[in-house]
């Protein structure tokens, strides 16, 4: 699930909110679930007004979520960190933080940032319905309780809930040891995660269908635990690797009129590229992948033009030569693209792809025990 992604909303101190698509089953699921609480709780409400006031508390709670990330997104800013976006989605909200953590104490008031707010919440809620009366009073209490329960649920010591973070940074403080710490709280999160869909069978079998939606966030919870650690790894393999380091030399360019069906033949078949370059006029114009060939029924490659399916090298995502090469792995997985020119002063000087950087790793991995490598020594 791409989570950078989503429909822009507001813009806060240069963060922009986003909402993702799946918020919208998430939010109706929620409406209409407290539709049917208000309905039970307050008989003289019609089924109009209790699904109003569902949608109107719904609503009131993604807006605690909101603050829950702008928390961690505004200490992460305090701190010197770029905060690019926060995306609202199914299973509540998550902050994009471009850069990582320098310091454990970073780390550790950074996660607890989000907790607080929500424990802030519950009581400012809390205090609201006491000095509140009948069916507000009934909201503004859900309301207090549910920002406390997802404070409570935050603080489970398991990674990537803040808790884990929490949990992280005692650890990687204590330790001095990033990739130690990063391993516990990350089985520990896997352990959670069991649990809690452990918890989600039995409810499901024994009580009602509800459930599912803890299996649902335990394995949610177990993807991003293995992620993480998964994320460590790469980070530190790459540690210091430049794009030169790991690009190939650029391939000879076919010209932008050539049929589809003679890009394959030399560009493919001859060749063994998957990335092939197309000029005119002895300037790079465009490219094209093996997947944008796919895409094109074979009966119409010799009568298709590749320039009509190439891709334009001002749309192309492209790298630098000294940028890391952990920043190109992201910009492919973003994009979900498997290679990316390397440009320097406009021109093109290498290509990088997936498949050159995992081999990297394997090496690095196989060969090297994981060590940082420095260039004088590859």
């Amino acid at each position: 699930m791409d989570l950078t992604s989503g429909l822009k909303i507001a813009t806060i101190r240069g963060i922009a909110i986003r909402v993702h698509w799946s918020w919208a089953l998430i939010f109706s699921l929620l409406t209409w679930s407290l539709a049917g609480y208000f309905e039970g709780q307050f008989e003289d409400w019609s089924r109009a007004t209790a699904v109003g006031a569902g949608a109107i508390t719904a609503f009131t709670f993604f807006l605690s979520v909101l603050l829950h990330e702008l928390s961690h997104a505004l200490v992460a800013q305090r701190y010197g960190m770029q905060v690019p976006s926060i995306t609202l989605f199914i299973f509540g909200g998550v902050s994009s933080i471009a850069s990582e953590m320098k310091s454990a104490r970073q780390e550790f008031f950074v996660a607890a940032a989000g907790p607080a707010m929500s424990f802030l919440l519950g009581l400012v809620f809390g205090v609201a319905a006491i000095l509140s009366s009948g069916h507000v009073a009934e909201i503004l209490f859900y309301l207090g309780t549910t920002n406390v329960i997802l404070g409570i649920f935050n603080l489970l010591p398991g990674f990537p809930l803040d808790g884990g973070r929490v949990f992280r940074a005692i650890i990687w403080g204590r330790t001095k040891d990033l990739a130690k710490a990063t391993r516990i709280a990350s089985r520990v999160g896997v352990g959670i995660a069991w649990l809690m869909i452990a918890a989600g069978v039995v409810i499901a079998i024994t009580v009602s269908l509800s459930g599912l939606w803890y299996i649902f966030i335990g394995f949610f919870l177990k993807q991003g635990a293995e992620a993480a650690q998964q994320q460590l790894v790469l980070e530190r393999a790459l540690e210091g690797v430049r794009a030169r380091d790991l690009m190939r030399p650029p391939p000879n360019p076919l010209p932008e009129s050539s049929s589809i069906q003679s890009v394959v033949d030399i560009g493919v078949l001859a060749r063994g590229e998957r990335v092939i370059l197309l000029e005119r006029e002895g300037r790079v114009t465009g490219l094209m992948t093996t997947t944008d060939l796919a895409r094109v029924p074979r009966e119409e490659w010799p009568a298709t033009s590749a320039r009509t399916v190439m891709v334009q090298t001002e749309a192309v995502a492209t790298v630098a030569p000294g940028a890391p090469a952990v920043d190109a792995v992201k910009l492919m997985a973003e994009r979900d693209i498997h290679q990316v020119p390397v440009i320097e002063d406009g021109q093109l000087v290498g290509i990088l792809s997936r498949g050159d950087v995992l081999n990297h790793i394997q090496n690095r991995v196989q060969f090297g025990g994981g060590r940082p490598v420095s260039p004088e020594r590859r």
